[in-house]
């Protein structure tokens, strides 16, 4: 018994113990199966972790990058709420553009909404306000009403979610910016919410005006032009036309202005319409007879017969294939002018006379010239004869004779070169009876005995604006003809009356073509064949002349009739034949006060100054330097300018004056001048000439000529301008 009760304990304790290790194997298997999943969890937490730190990282990497764009975009950008009554809300972000455009801190642009940085609109649309609501609508009335506007406009943004449309925003200065806004909507955590991208539009909008400007011109341009322009594309049809086009061509509109075809038309010249069918710009005369263009074209136009058009056809550039991009064509009515081409061909016969007379004018120039220079020592020499011979010497009356006969060459001489002038002399005030008694002096000496000479003034104003010499040479002219119609007849005679009257702008007058006002009248009558009344028509034209061949040129009266024109005056002829001819000759007058006076000097003035005086005729240069000497002055006289102009390089300062003649072999008085000028800038220089034409006098003026001097040489005109010139280079240098 006890056996069996060892026994049941010892399996008891046995089955205990193998109880415990199997116990103790399943708790270490248990444990180790834990230790390996937490093992696990925990690479996978820290896995986890890994991603978590990875994707928070590229988070702030993204937001620093939306942040980065958002505050360095070059528009404004504002994000904002909806409020319950479906307003814009406050800004919950700005980004920094839109401070620096708007001018407010970020923390004063967060309290506004949109409608604080906008401009109210007006127009369609937009909330407008009429002059007299806004003297009358509240404060509170106008706020409700662009409420309303808002609403409508965000209930717009927020249906569509994309939404553009322009305002002008105002600055916290008070500036005012056009912009163009982009609105989208999105939501955030349930919430609408609405961004703004605003772009500046200032420039575009400038850039538009200009634009728009640019567009207004050229279209005033074509449609203003006095030019008629077409403008056709690359297949020549018409693209538009102005209206001075339209007019030229008398049609009234652009659809009638097609059946005209600018490129081929018989009007148009055979060579040129080859040249435009090749695409080549063309310019050519085109003649058109409107008549038969209506015929061909069946064209509907006003103008009617032929008419000249100028016209030129070009290219309006090509394109990447060097094709052609279209055709510009211009065109201008020259009727008019081809109508005077025409006139001036059928007036070729007068044009060629026109031309003899320049050339006899040229020739009678180079003659006067010539003989000036033959005229200055005679008259020199004499004058200074005078000048030293005693009074009580028989010879000075000898003198005084060749003196007056070269005074009336001078006068002839003068008469001349008043033909050969292409410019005329300036008017003055002159006294013309002094002109007439000279004239009949002259006449006088080489007149027939036969003929009676009366000369009847019956006026005491006898002052008109005009040129000695032409006045003398009108009166020698007619005077001269009526002796010469007189010349066979027995008890002829001239009969010279000068009278006043008055032209009345109330009253008939028989010089109808002139202003009313007071004239002269001057009247030459013969008592001689008369003209025939064929031959009175013409008598003014050049080169016409009732005078057998050999006796007449046919220049003096149409240098007569010239001269009256130019003085503004008139001239009309009465004949009858075998009884007589009579000229009325009228002039304006001028008052008896606008006569400059004229003082005189009965002494010649000297000097002692050295003189540097250069002619090329020798003849002239002795005299010259007798002359001078005779003035008390020192002359050094060369008759070469290159020598004179050396000579005066040498020693500028030994010379106080030079006196040089213009027209020299080699250089000119005026070239001379200049070189001396550019040595001795305050010398004076006196010109010897005997042109005057205006053109000559203001260039040589212009040179720094002081003083001029006509030839032939008088020594009162020599000794007086001298001391004129040295007396302005004084007193210049005083200045």
């Amino acid at each position: 018994m006890g056996g069996l009760l060892f026994w049941f304990i010892a399996g008891a304790a046995a089955t205990l113990v193998l109880g415990c290790v199997v116990m103790y194997a399943v708790l270490w298997e248990h444990e180790r199966r834990f230790a390996i999943q937490l093992s696990r969890r925990d690479a996978d937490l820290a896995a986890e972790s890994h991603r978590r730190r990875k994707a928070e990282d590229e988070l702030r990497l993204k937001d620093t990058f939306h942040e980065v764009l958002f505050n360095n975009t070059n528009d404004m950008v504002f994000v904002h709420g909806v409020t319950a009554e479906g307003l814009p809300d406050v800004f919950i972000k700005v980004n920094d553009v839109a401070c620096q455009r708007l001018g407010y801190a970020r923390d004063r642009l967060l309290t506004l909404t949109p409608l604080d940085v906008q401009e109210a609109e007006s127009g369609s649309g937009g909330v407008g306000y009429s002059r007299s609501e806004l003297v009358t609508l509240s404060d509170a009335a106008v706020i409700e009403r662009e409420n309303a506007f808002a609403r409508v406009h965000l209930a717009q943004i927020m249906e569509k979610r994309h939404l553009l449309f322009e305002r002008t925003y105002v600055t916290a200065d008070g500036r005012r910016i056009p912009v163009e806004v982009k609105a989208d909507r999105f939501d955030l955590q349930g919430e609408p919410m609405i961004m703004y991208t605003v772009h500046d539009v200032t420039s575009r909008l400038a850039t538009q005006r200009a634009l728009q400007e640019s567009e207004r011109r050229l279209h005033d341009f074509f449609s203003h032009s006095p030019i008629g322009v077409a403008m056709y594309d690359a297949h020549k049809r018409l693209i538009s036309v102005n209206r001075a086009c339209l007019r030229m061509f008398g049609i009234p509109d652009a659809q009638e202005f097609v059946k005209f075809n600018l490129f081929d038309n018989p009007f148009i010249p055979k060579a040129e319409r080859e040249a435009i069918l090749k695409g080549e710009s063309v310019h050519f005369d085109a003649c058109i007879d409107f008549d038969e263009a209506r015929r061909v074209f069946m064209l509907v136009t006003g103008r009617r017969g032929k008419a000249f058009l100028e016209i030129f056809i070009n290219d309006m550039g090509r394109d990447d294939q060097y094709n052609v991009t279209g055709h510009m064509v211009q065109v201008m009515d020259v009727t008019a002018r081809k109508k005077v081409e025409l006139a001036l061909q059928d007036s070729e016969k007068q044009l060629r006379q026109a031309q003899k007379m320049e050339a006899m004018g040229t020739l009678a120039g180079g003659i006067a010239h010539d003989f000036n220079n033959i005229l200055t020592p005679i008259l020199g020499y004499t004058e200074m004869a005078l000048h030293t011979l005693p009074e009580t010497d028989p010879m000075r009356e000898f003198m005084k004779e060749i003196s007056k006969g070269s005074y009336r060459a001078k006068e002839l001489v003068e008469q001349i070169l008043t033909f050969s002038r292409r410019a005329e002399p300036e008017p003055k005030p002159i006294h013309i009876t002094p002109i007439i008694k000279e004239a009949l002096n002259l006449l006088r000496a080489s007149a027939p005995r036969t003929i009676e000479i009366n000369r009847i003034i019956k006026t005491e104003n006898d002052v008109i604006m005009g040129d000695p010499t032409q006045i003398h040479q009108v009166i020698m002219n007619l005077c001269t003809n009526a002796i010469y119609a007189m010349r066979d007849k027995e008890g002829a005679s001239l009969e010279v009356r000068m009278t006043d009257f008055s032209i009345s702008p109330y009253a008939r007058s028989e010089f109808s073509e002139l202003p009313p006002g007071r004239y002269l009248r001057l009247t030459v009558k013969d008592t001689g064949s008369g003209i025939e009344k064929a031959a009175l028509e013409r008598i003014f034209e050049p080169f016409f002349t009732t005078k057998p061949k050999g006796e007449g040129t046919g220049m003096g009266l149409a240098v007569v009739h010239g001269i009256i024109t130019g003085l503004k005056g008139t001239i009309t002829v009465e004949s009858e034949l075998g009884v007589g001819t009579t000229f009325h000759v009228v002039f304006p007058s001028v008052d008896v006060a606008a006569v400059p006076t004229m003082e005189t000097s009965t002494a010649i003035p000297t000097g002692s100054e050295s003189i540097l005086f250069v002619d090329d005729d020798e003849d002239i240069a002795k005299m010259g330097e007798r002359m001078l000497t005779a003035l008390g002055y020192k002359p050094y006289v060369v008759s070469h300018a290159a020598a004179a102009l050396r000579l005066f390089k040498i020693d500028p300062d030994k010379f106080q004056v030079v006196i040089t003649d213009q027209v020299m072999p080699g250089m000119t008085g005026l070239e001379l001048t200049h070189e001396v000028l550019a040595a001795k800038p305050d010398i004076p220089v006196i010109l010897c000439t005997c042109f005057t034409e205006a053109g000559t006098r203001q260039e040589a003026e212009a040179a720094g000529i002081s003083e001029f001097i006509a030839k032939p040489i008088m020594m009162r005109e020599l000794a007086d301008a001298i001391r004129r010139a040295v007396a302005k280079k004084a007193a210049v240098a005083k200045i």
